[in-house]
C-alpha cells in the first residue's frame, strides 16, 4: 500500500510538473498579441536607412500665404550632423536652409542676407515641438518620439491602431501633443505623419507624407514628400521630389556666409522662403 501510494504521488507530481512545464512554454494569447505588436514595430525601424548619408536632386514648390515657389535645388543630409536645402532657379542657387542639431540657418542669395535662430524661434517648427532630430527622422522616413534620440528604446509608448491596409503608430503619451505615424501594413513603410493638438482648442496641424519609394543604398526611400501646415492663421506648405538619390559623403556639411551678407532677424522659416520669391 504504502508503495502504491508513493507510486501514485511521484505520478501526479510528474504530471502537474508537465502540465506545467506546457503552460510555460505557450505563450498566452495576450503575450502572443504583445509580441506580434513589438515584431511590427520593429519592421517600422528596420526600413531607416543604414548609410551615413543621404544626396539627392530636388524640384520643389512652396505655398506660403498664399505665395507660390517653384525651384530645384539640392537636398544634402549627414545623419545626427546636418540637412542642406540648396534652392537654384535657372542654375544659379538662391537660397539655402541648413538645420544642425544646435540651430537654423536660413540664406537668401538674391538679397545677400541670412538668419540664424534656434528651433524655438522658427513658427512651424516651434508648433509642431520638432527639433532637429524628429526633423532629421521626418526627411530620412522615420518614426520618432519627441525628445529622444533613440526611437528603439521607446517603442512600447506606440500604441497600434489597425485602418484597412494601414496600420498607425500613435504617440499620444507627449506632453503636447499627439503624433501619428501611418504605416503601410504589408510593407511596414511610413506612409504619413500627422502631428496636432490635444484638445478641440488646439487648431494647428502639420502633416509629413510620403510617396514613390524606391530603393537606396539596400533600403527604401521616398522620392516624394509632402508637407502642409494648417490651423496655425495661414496654410503653408511645400512638396520635394526627390532623383539621383545616392549616399554621396564628399561635401561640407556647414554653409560659409560670407562678410558681404548682412544678418537679420529671424522671423518665419515660410516667411523667408517666401521672399526669396521676390
Amino acid at each position: 500500500m504504502k508503495y502504491l501510494l508513493l507510486t501514485t504521488l511521484v505520478s501526479l507530481a510528474f504530471l502537474t510538473s508537465c502540465r506545467t512545464l506546457q503552460n510555460a512554454q505557450k505563450p498566452s494569447a495576450g503575450a502572443a498579441h504583445q509580441s506580434q505588436e513589438q515584431q511590427y514595430k520593429a519592421a517600422v525601424v528596420a526600413k531607416a536607412q543604414t548609410a551615413q548619408c543621404v544626396t539627392a536632386k530636388i524640384n520643389m514648390d512652396v505655398d506660403a500665404d498664399g505665395k507660390q515657389i517653384s525651384c530645384g535645388g539640392s537636398l544634402k543630409m549627414k545623419r545626427d550632423d546636418v540637412i542642406q536645402l540648396s534652392l537654384t532657379f535657372l542654375g544659379f542657387e538662391v537660397g539655402r536652409l541648413e538645420f544642425t542639431p544646435k540651430d537654423v540657418l536660413v540664406v537668401d542669395r538674391i538679397h545677400r542676407q541670412y538668419s540664424r535662430a534656434s528651433y524655438a524661434e522658427v513658427d512651424f517648427l516651434h508648433q509642431a515641438d520638432l527639433d532637429f532630430y524628429a526633423l532629421q527622422s521626418l526627411f530620412w522616413n522615420e518614426i520618432f518620439t519627441p525628445g529622444s534620440r533613440d526611437v528603439r528604446s521607446q517603442l512600447n509608448r506606440f500604441r497600434l491602431a489597425a485602418s484597412g491596409d494601414h496600420t498607425s503608430l500613435l504617440l499620444t503619451d507627449a506632453p503636447k501633443l499627439n503624433y501619428q505615424f501611418l504605416t503601410r501594413t504589408s510593407s511596414a513603410l511610413l506612409d504619413r505623419v500627422t502631428v496636432d493638438g490635444k484638445t478641440a482648442a488646439d487648431q494647428g496641424q502639420f502633416v509629413w507624407k510620403y510617396d514613390n519609394f524606391t530603393t537606396l543604398g539596400g533600403k527604401p526611400f521616398p522620392t516624394s514628400m509632402a508637407v502642409s501646415i494648417s490651423g496655425m492663421g495661414k496654410k503653408a506648405g511645400f512638396t520635394l521630389a526627390l532623383s539621383r538619390l545616392n549616399n554621396d559623403t564628399d561635401w561640407p556639411t556647414r554653409t560659409t556666409i560670407s562678410s558681404k551678407y548682412t544678418q537679420i532677424k529671424a522671423t518665419s522659416l515660410l516667411d523667408k522662403l517666401a521672399g526669396m520669391a521676390q
